[in-house]
């Protein structure tokens, strides 16, 4: 599924059909009152992002991580039911950050670009509660293999982020997030690259000479052409001076 797919896909449909599936019953049935936020004809009307929180939500209470209902959900062959899946996993109350990491990795390695997304998002609230303890749990990811993993730790700690809340203590206080960035400053990998770049370019909006500072620093200490690509799109938005 592409992304014009995902946007265009009936959510709505495909939650009441993945509900019979999983015996919670028909949308047909008389007999089952279905969820008021998502019956409604409004539901279409909200972002897709808001349509997959509502219905994972409304899952989780049904569902218990890691039983067999959520097992297919986090199997299925649909991109948007396994990303339900994802959103369920940050749902969680039980679980701590790094606990949850363990379980949001294989979304975070998917090979869909927009479940991906999807896995940093649903455990964005917890970064933005405690990024210090999060980029602590995060620091291992840093130095995966996999080029999904080391940029869903980037991704996820952006200072402004996209399509979410931003991390008010990261705008003020972006060398906090230094373990992050140093291990992936040299990366060869352009997904990944865009992201740190990216993360810069969030925090030179609210601390300019901390990120002019930091990039002059790091192109002193190596003339990395991955390090100046990332240099580059971090200062897009102020400049080196």
């Amino acid at each position: 599924m592409n992304l014009t797919e995902w946007l265009a896909a009936d959510r709505q449909k495909l939650f009441w059909l993945v509900c019979n599936e999983l015996g919670l019953g028909s949308r047909d049935d008389p007999a089952v009152v279905w969820p008021r936020e998502i019956d409604a004809a409004e539901f279409q009307e909200q972002s897709t992002l808001k349509q997959s929180f509502a219905i994972a939500n409304w899952l989780s209470i049904r569902i218990k991580l890691g039983d067999a209902s959520w097992r297919f959900l986090s199997t299925h062959p649909s991109d948007i039911v396994r990303e339900w899946a994802a959103i369920i996993v940050g749902l969680s109350n039980e679980m701590t950050f790094a606990r949850k990491l363990a379980w949001i990795k294989p979304f975070a390695d998917d090979p869909h670009v927009g479940l991906r997304e999807i896995a940093w998002l649903a455990l964005r609230a917890q970064v933005v509660s405690d990024p210090v303890l999060a980029i602590r749990a995060l620091v291992p990811w840093t130095g995966s293999r996999n080029e999904r993993l080391r940029r869903f730790a980037s991704e996820i700690t952006r200072p402004r982020g996209v399509w979410s809340s931003p991390v008010p203590l990261l705008k003020d206080h972006p060398e906090l997030g230094l373990p992050i960035l140093e291990p992936l400053r040299y990366d060869d990998s352009t997904y990944v690259k865009n992201s740190v770049g990216n993360w810069l370019n969030d925090a030179s909006k609210s601390q300019p000479e901390w990120v002019r500072a930091t990039t002059k620093r790091w192109l002193e200490e190596s003339s990395s052409v991955h390090l100046q690509y990332i240099v580059a799109r971090g200062l897009r938005t102020i400049g080196l001076e």
